[in-house]
């Protein structure tokens, strides 16, 4: 059953599963830092080794701050 699943590697306190936001020290995060489009990785889960393909590789636009004084 292959499915693209879109994740994005976060700090520890930012990560939400469910929102796709995994962190990065997580097992499936370790297996893709450094990887590059076109890549496979192997990723040992509880149902046994699943290979991983890097389809994509985007860098999402920080947020933007608001001053909590000023508004700006």
């Amino acid at each position: 059953d292959e499915a693209d699943v879109t994740v994005t590697i976060v700090g520890v306190d930012e990560a939400d599963a469910e929102a796709g936001r995994i962190s990065w020290v997580s097992p499936i995060a370790r297996a893709l830092l450094g990887a590059r489009v076109g890549d496979a990785r192997r990723l040992r889960t509880p149902a046994g080794v699943e290979e991983i393909v890097v389809a994509a590789i985007a860098y999402p636009a920080p947020p933007t701050a608001t001053c909590p004084v000023t508004g700006a």
